[in-house]
């Protein structure tokens, strides 16, 4: 358990640091989380947690991934404009 709650503090220390090199502001923040939500949904996939559940939770998951990499595309292109 404490080793959970010293990887959930150092992931916001390590943003902290990134965000300051890097100076994006908010966007940062919004990649920071879309990868945890994207790392956690292919983990799950991956260790098949999605395994026997109906086809429109499958669907629904599929299409909110698809949501994310587009707002994370869109965010790009909005950086470098």
């Amino acid at each position: 358990m404490y080793f959970a709650g010293t990887i959930w503090f150092l992931k916001f220390f390590f943003y902290g640091m990134g965000e300051s090199k890097l100076g994006n502001g908010a966007s940062s923040w919004i990649l920071h989380m879309s990868t945890i939500i994207l790392t956690a949904n292919f983990w799950g996939v991956y260790r098949k947690e999605w395994h026997g559940v109906a086809k429109k939770t499958k669907w629904t998951i599929t299409s909110g991934i698809i949501v994310i990499i587009s707002s994370v595309v869109l965010v790009g292109i909005g950086n470098s404009i």
